[in-house]
C-alpha cells in the first residue's frame, strides 16, 4: 500500500458522520455477496466488523442474519450505524480504536473490514484480527480502488482544481488502470496466523450527480482537513466544472478488491 498522505486523519470522518451516511454509497451487491459467500456468513454467524463507519456493509450483513459486532472509532459514526442497525437486535456497535479494544473471550466466525484496514496500525492489525477469530474462521478485507475509466479528460480537468487549491501538483495525473493495481496487503502471505489467501476483484461503475459527487468529497479525509474557505472554493469549482462540462453527472470506475484468508 502506498504511504498515506500525512494530511489525512482517520478521526476526521466522525466530524461528518451524517454526511458520510448520506453520501457514501453502499457496496455493490456483487461485493456483499462475495464477502458473505467467501466468509460463509449466514444466519447465526458471529461476525466482527472493524471500522464499521455508518454501517454501509454492516446492514447487508445483518440482513443475512449475522450476529454482528461493529467496532468504530468515531462516536457519531457509531450513533448513525446503531440507528441503521436498529431493526436487527443481534447487531451492536461499540466505540473504540480497534488497536486497544479488548478482544472478547468468545471468538468470531469471521472478521470483516471494509475500506478501513489501511488506517490500522500495521504492527497490530493482522495479529489482533487473528486473535479475534476461531481456528478456521476467516478474515475478509474489502478495498475499493478508483481506476481509470473511458474519460481521462475528466481527471485532467479536475486536476486543475486540485492543483489550484493545493491538493495536487501533477497536471498529468491519472488513476491507474485495473490492470495496473497492485494486490493489497501482500505481507499477509508471510503472516503465520493465516493461510489459504484468496483475492477477488469486482469491477463497478458508480454514477454521481453533481450534488452526490460533491457530497461524497465532503467525506474525504483530505478535503475535511482543508481550511473552510479553501474547501468551499475547491468544491464550488468542481461543482461548476461538472455542471458545465459533464451535464451534472459523472461516472466513477472502481475495482473492489476482496482479500480472504483463513485463521490457522
Amino acid at each position: 500500500m502506498a504511504e498515506r498522505d500525512p494530511r489525512r486523519r482517520r478521526e476526521s470522518f466522525d466530524t461528518v458522520a451524517d454526511l458520510y451516511a448520506r453520501y457514501r454509497p453502499g457496496y455493490p451487491e456483487a461485493v456483499v455477496e462475495d464477502v458473505a459467500g467467501s466468509l460463509a456468513i449466514s444466519a447465526g454467524s458471529r461476525v466482527l466488523e472493524i471500522g464499521c463507519g455508518a454501517g454501509q456493509l454492516s446492514v447487508p450483513l445483518a440482513e443475512r442474519g449475522a450476529e454482528l459486532l461493529g467496532v468504530e472509532l468515531g462516536a457519531d459514526l457509531a450513533r448513525v450505524a446503531r440507528r441503521r442497525l436498529a431493526p436487527f437486535p443481534r447487531a451492536q456497535v461499540e466505540v473504540a480504536a480497534f488497536e486497544t479494544w479488548p478482544v472478547p473471550q468468545e471468538p468470531f466466525d469471521a472478521v470483516v473490514c471494509a475500506n478501513a484496514f489501511h488506517w490500522l496500525d500495521p504492527d497490530v492489525r493482522f495479529v489482533k484480527a487473528a486473535a479475534a477469530l476461531r481456528p478456521g474462521g476467516s478474515l475478509g478485507i474489502v478495498h475499493p480502488h478508483h481506476v481509470r475509466g473511458d474519460d481521462p479528460e475528466f481527471f485532467q480537468q479536475t486536476n486543475r482544481c486540485y492543483i489550484k487549491w493545493g491538493l495536487g501538483h501533477d497536471p498529468e495525473w491519472l488513476p491507474p488502470t485495473a490492470a495496473e493495481i497492485s494486490p493489497i496487503y501482500p505481507e499477509i502471505v508471510d503472516c503465520r496466523d493465516f493461510h489459504s489467501v484468496e483475492r477477488h476483484r469486482i469491477e463497478a461503475v458508480r454514477c454521481f450527480t453533481t450534488e452526490a459527487y460533491i457530497g461524497m468529497l465532503r467525506t474525504d479525509s483530505l478535503i475535511i482537513g482543508m481550511e473552510p474557505r479553501d474547501r468551499e472554493g475547491f468544491l464550488a469549482d468542481l461543482g461548476d466544472l461538472i455542471d458545465r462540462r459533464y451535464g451534472g453527472q459523472v461516472h466513477w470506475h472502481q475495482v473492489y478488491e476482496v482479500l480472504v484468508a483463513v485463521r490457522r
